[in-house]
């Protein structure tokens, strides 16, 4: 879907011979955004995708103690760590949970840990865990982004005026002590200041709430900051087209002051950088966001829809295929979904969506538990999964306390509206009621999709209804066929929203069908190393199913340039897609052997957490020096 920068409307009045230019619309009543997110609540996920949020929902973030976070808030003697974002990061995502199901167990789970952090508020303020000599260094405005984050999100969700006043009273609280001490503020966190810019984010929603010209202010000194000496220079080199990867030399110390490179904190800078975008309209911001977000999924993003490794960009793309010391940080994969959804909403562009289904069904699954009580923290494309370690002298990690506000991009992205009508970015089984104009338009998904191309969607306007639907035609689908009550629609180019704009009527059947072939991925560069794909799964060989690839050489027996495959009905626990393809192995002297192997969806590979299931993605072709030029 094209995008064209909403230009702010202007009228020009001569007054004593000087042109003076005047704002017609408020910044907030001006629409920037190719899409609007939906009611939550309007939206249910069902099948595979479905039960893996329930399964985080009921068994994770329901079960989480709001006391045990707020407990470091009493103490308040830290100097250096970040117990403060595990609240943050734990009350955003109940918050989703709740206005996706409205539990009113969530509610009540919510407002004990609202509660409990506002009673833990000085009178100056503050709320942090940081002894006063400490504050406003390492992680402490971090911390405070992530209360802010929260108390936001809460007062949003139920206008609670106590959770509102606490944010202003902290956000006043951090701007008058960051003035007051006269330091750079880039200096003020780790990673060339990128911990603490990316408070940006809740300064500016907090100013979209209250319109107070103070926040909007020290929103903009955030961003000035960013030129300062030794900054991170997110806008600059955002716009110069500098891969992430190459921004900044390799640091004298890895986890310090000086590494501009740190995946998660420079994404969530940007997704506060599209905030003020959104209020100021300034469009070298969006295309510094942009330009960024192209290099990170060009340079860094590995086939399963993570990248980093030891939390920072590498230019990876190009050696994911090299065991890389602590991959795909799952705080990583959250955030890059997370910005993708910023993306998304803004642009139109189709291709932030099939990133987020690219992460979700490959990284993020496979960092979470089959059930989802917890996460990894590292999901390396080779070897066993296992649980990170405990963080701060707490009972949890920055990864555990992240995964579910990742999957709960999902329903935010499922379904779409704009001003044309509905866009559908979401292929499993589900059901939404999104409002076109005054109307109310229920679609219902019926498929067994990703496990097989073929989707049907059932639209019932409650009276016959003009819209378009733009339905998101996945890259990798090199032929989709289309039909409405089965007249084939001929239009759908991959990567694109296919918009099919008609006179709705109770009943309408759309199908689609994807082409789902197994497909060979090579690394960038490298024809020795390549993995496969299905749709948008990445597979994988499991230990429990084949022993074989880790040791051998295979190359996919193609058929006339086609990867026959052969879905298999299994029991395993578990296993969400086992497939049997077959392979030429080498024979040692020469020449190959046909055998066939069993692979699972990444996602399911490696699940029983232990040696038992080791697993392999990538599958290696030897080099032949013969055959060099």
């Amino acid at each position: 879907m094209p995008f064209a920068f909403t230009r702010p409307v202007r009228i020009r009045i001569f007054l004593t011979g000087t042109l003076i230019a005047l704002w017609m619309l408020p910044a907030q009543a001006q629409k920037t955004d190719a899409f609007e997110l939906p009611v939550l609540n309007d939206i249910k996920l069902e099948g595979y995708a479905g039960g893996k949020i329930e399964g985080c929902i009921v068994n994770d973030v329901l079960k989480t103690d709001a006391g045990y976070l707020v407990r470091p808030f009493t103490v308040r003697n830290e100097k250096n760590l970040w117990q403060s974002e595990f609240w943050g990061k734990w009350i955003t995502s109940a918050i989703d949970a709740y206005n996706y199901t409205k539990d009113n167990r969530l509610l009540k789970a919510i407002q004990k840990g609202v509660e409990g952090l506002i009673a833990t508020q000085t009178p100056d303020g503050y709320i942090g865990n940081y002894a006063p000599q400490y504050r406003l260094q390492q992680w402490d405005i971090w911390g405070m982004k992530y209360c802010l984050l929260g108390l936001l999100g809460y007062y949003n969700c139920t206008k609670d005026n106590r959770s509102l006043a606490a944010a202003k009273k902290l956000a006043d609280y951090v701007i008058s002590a960051v003035y007051a001490s006269g330091k750079p503020f880039n200096e003020m966190g780790n990673h060339r200041g990128m911990a603490a810019a990316s408070i940006l984010e809740p300064v500016v929603l907090l100013y979209n709430i209250t319109h107070q010209a103070s926040y909007l202010k020290f929103a903009d000194f955030i961003v000035a900051s960013w030129s300062n000496p030794n900054a991170s220079e997110l806008i600059k080199k955002g716009l110069q087209q500098i891969p992430v990867g190459d921004r900044f030399p390799t640091p004298a110390v890895w986890y310090g002051p000086m590494n501009g490179r740190k995946a998660y904190e420079m994404m969530s800078c940007y997704e506060g950088l599209m905030e003020l975008y959104r209020v100021e309209k300034r469009p070298e911001y969006l295309e510094a966001i942009v330009n960024t977000a192209e290099s990170i999924r060009k340079d860094e993003i590995f086939v399963t829809g993570s990248g980093s490794s030891m939390e920072s960009w590498i230019n990876g793309a190009k050696i994911q295929a090299t065991p890389l010391r602590h991959s795909n940080e799952t705080c990583v994969t959250a955030t890059w979904m997370k910005l993708c959804l910023q993306l998304l909403r803004t642009t139109g562009d189709a291709k932030w969506a099939n990133e987020i289904e690219r992460t979700f069904y490959n990284a993020l699954l496979g960092a979470m538990m089959p059930d989802g009580h917890t996460w990894n923290k590292y999901t390396d494309l080779r070897g066993v999964k296992y649980l990170g370690e405990n963080q701060c002298g707490m009972d949890i990690n920055c990864c555990i306390a992240n995964g579910p506000r990742g999957l709960m991009v999902l329903p935010k992205e499922a379904f779409m509206i704009n001003a044309a009508g509905i866009a559908v970015n979401f292929y499993g089984t589900a059901s939404a009621t999104l409002s076109v104009g005054q109307n109310k338009v229920t679609l219902n998904t019926v498929t067994e999709y990703p496990k097989n191309g073929a989707v049907t969607i059932i639209v019932n306007p409650g009276k016959p209804l003009d819209f378009n639907l733009q339905l998101r035609i996945p890259e990798w689908s090199a032929h989709t066929n289309i039909s409405i009550n089965g007249v084939a629609v001929d239009n759908a180019v991959p990567g694109k929203y296919t918009a099919i704009k008609r006179t709705w009527k109770q009943g309408d059947i759309v199908k689609l069908q994807f082409q789902m072939d197994v497909r060979q991925y090579f690394v960038p560069g490298d024809s020795t190393r390549y993995c496969l794909q299905y749709g948008p799964l990445v597979l994988a060989s499991d230990k429990r199913f084949q022993e074989t690839p880790f040791y051998n050489y295979y190359r996919p027996a193609a058929d006339k340039g086609k990867i026959p495959y052969e879905i298999v009905a299994d029991s395993t626990a578990n296993v969400f897609l086992k497939m049997k393809i077959p392979f030429l192995k080498e024979i040692i002297g020469g020449g190959y052997e046909k055998e066939y192997l069993t692979l699972t969806d990444f996602a399911s590979a490696g699940n029983t957490w232990d040696a038992a299931s080791a697993y392999l993605t990538w599958f290696s072709i030897p080099k032949d020096p013969s055959k060099d030029k």
